[in-house]
């Protein structure tokens, strides 16, 4: 019996040991069969130039699941899942309001949040990274950017909690996924839209009311386009944010020499961030959807079909990056695509960015030394996403 060349020998591996199989695999593939369907029909794309093409030739690769994955049309309306000219519409409105200068003024309320909860774990010789700041950082700074009120935190802290176990299901893999997420996210979905519809009549200081008023170009959002954002905001302060600050202290513990060049050169830290975002991307791949057949690196892939972009492929790609698989400062130029590329480029990566700076510097100025806890067992979400569910520090007070 002889084996289609087109077809992966085995599916991509789980994520285990700082990604190393994961790793491996996506190395082979660039080599052998850059372009590739496995067993369940999926197609897998793993060189940096043909992951651009995917994910920024939207004319070609759809984001829209509906037509490709049965139960997936309920969730329409979520600007990641939007095509053009939908998709310009609504993030153009966005992008009036949730502005660089905008991102840079919450600057205190983020640094206000980190300091309150790394107070909260003051005196202590041991941090668990995703509880105690990590996960509750992005997730306050989000609460206050909504207007989410005090009284309502709680309720919207522990939907979130439960979004983000939702969040790592593969639909195509578990069949069933796409109904927990449903049910993981519908208390989430049905709170905000309601927030968004009184923001509409009653608006406040805070950036959801200038959404829901913003008038631009003679396009407003609709309270579901509002919530949708709210949503995706969320999404990406749960995983974006959240696995990028635990990967870069990962990253550093792993590399010593570099933690010591960052805890001296203060000016290093934005380096250090987009270094841990090419090595170790929070976002592994991209779904993308044929609209009809495409020719790419020599593969014909059918219309209709699932492709995967593989960012952390891309990122690690030889024929972008030299010595890829070392974990480099001064690498320049970083073209890495961890944020996407194109018209679906992340609108929180400033955000997110501020939100990891601001939180390793307090790290460093409140700990002369800090190193994953010996012998803890780390364990990775299994797929699609890259990071620790947990990461217990040892901490020196300074």
């Amino acid at each position: 019996m002889t084996t289609d060349p087109r077809t992966l020998p085995v599916a991509p591996p789980r994520l285990s040991d700082g990604g190393a199989d994961l790793f491996g695999w996506a190395r082979r593939m660039r080599d052998e069969r850059p372009v590739a369907r496995d067993p369940d029909g999926i197609w897998h794309v793993l060189r940096y130039a043909d992951v651009q093409r995917v994910v920024s030739d939207h004319a070609v690769f759809s984001s829209d699941p509906a037509p490709v994955l049965p139960g997936t049309a309920r969730f329409r309306g979520s600007m990641l899942w939007l095509d053009p000219p939908e998709h310009q519409k609504v993030r153009r409105v966005i992008s009036r309001i949730f502005t660089p200068k905008a991102v840079a003024e919450l600057e205190p309320r983020v640094r206000r949040t980190a300091v309150e909860l790394l107070d909260a774990a003051a005196g202590r010789t041991e941090l668990e990274l995703v509880r105690d700041l990590a996960l509750p950082l992005p997730i306050t700074v989000i609460a206050e950017i909504l207007g989410i009120p005090t009284s309502d935190r709680a309720r919207f802290e522990m939907w979130a909690a439960r979004m983000v176990a939702a969040l790592v299901l593969d639909p195509v893999t578990d069949p069933d996924a796409m109904k927990r997420v449903g049910a993981g996210s519908g208390e989430v979905n049905a709170y905000l839209l309601e927030h968004c519809r009184r923001r509409r009549a009653e608006p406040a200081g805070d950036l959801l009311s200038r959404l829901v008023t913003a008038d631009v170009d003679g396009h407003r959002l609709t309270d579901r386009e509002a919530m949708n954002f709210g949503r995706v905001l969320l999404e990406a302060a749960l995983i974006t944010t959240t696995m990028m600050i635990t990967n870069t202290v990962e990253c550093l513990d792993r590399h010593p020499g570099v933690a010591a060049e960052v805890r001296a050169d203060r000016s290093l830290v934005p380096a250090a961030f987009d270094e841990t975002l090419r090595y170790r991307p929070p976002i592994l791949m991209i779904p993308r959807y044929t609209r009809g057949a495409v020719e790419i690196a020599g593969a014909t892939i059918p219309p209709r079909s699932l492709v995967k972009a593989w960012l952390a492929s891309a990122n690690r790609d030889e024929r972008q990056f030299a010595r890829p698989d070392e974990f480099d400062l001064r690498r320049r130029p970083n073209p890495h695509i961890a944020f996407g590329k194109g018209i679906h480029y992340c609108l929180g990566a400033q955000l997110a960015r501020l939100e990891g700076e601001i939180a390793l510097n307090l790290l460093l100025d409140r700990y002369s030394d800090i190193r994953v806890t010996p012998g803890a067992a780390l364990e990775h979400h299994p797929q699609n996403f890259f990071g620790v569910k947990r990461l217990p520090l040892t901490v020196v007070p300074a």
